[in-house]
């Protein structure tokens, strides 16, 4: 059987995304829990997402621009609606994705440390805009969170119950026995 991979740029950035995106939801999550009784972690997780969020935003805009650039893939799925339906949800992903990291950065009262070594200005000097896109971006990542949670069920579905392979399309070829 001749198998279709996604090509490596697709892959690495698909994989790049999705461990920055899960830490970042896994932290983001811990730094409420511990923001009035571990300030020391709060701050480190802190420094930590906004420098990964700076990292990735220029990724996500790869990602998003090679999207449309590579060939498209086969449709592996069993009806044109299931096509249609798994491509509203990567649209949906990209838009999450999108609004999470501009609200991150609109969200932001003064400047912060690029990993501890260059402090990057805030964009907007405004408490009530900050403000507001801090409800942007807390409601941003809880709906991102959701769909990321449907998109790993799906692909876990596709590979263990209905069988199509879709998940080695994005591991690649090291897969192949």
């Amino acid at each position: 059987m001749t198998e279709k991979y996604y090509d490596r740029v697709s892959r690495a950035l698909h994989w790049v995304m999705a461990i920055v995106i899960i830490y970042a939801t896994v932290a983001g999550y811990v730094m409420h829990i511990v923001i009035d009784s571990k300030p020391d972690i709060f701050y480190y997780l802190s420094v930590i997402n906004m420098s990964m969020a700076t990292v990735i935003t220029p990724l996500f805009l790869l990602r998003w621009f090679w999207r449309y650039l590579r060939d498209p893939m086969p449709m592996v799925s069993n009806t044109t609606g299931q096509y249609k339906l798994a491509s509203l949800m990567h649209s949906l992903l990209y838009l999450l994705m999108f609004i999470v990291l501009l609200s991150g950065f609109l969200m932001l009262k003064s400047s912060y440390s690029f990993f501890g070594v260059y402090q990057i200005p805030n964009v907007v000097n405004s408490s009530e805009v900050n403000d507001f896109f801090f409800l942007v971006h807390r409601a941003g990542c809880m709906v991102l969170a959701a769909l990321i949670t449907l998109h790993i069920t799906a692909a876990l579905h596709h590979h263990l119950v209905v069988g199509n392979r879709t998940l080695y399309r994005m591991l690649g070829p090291i897969t192949q026995k």
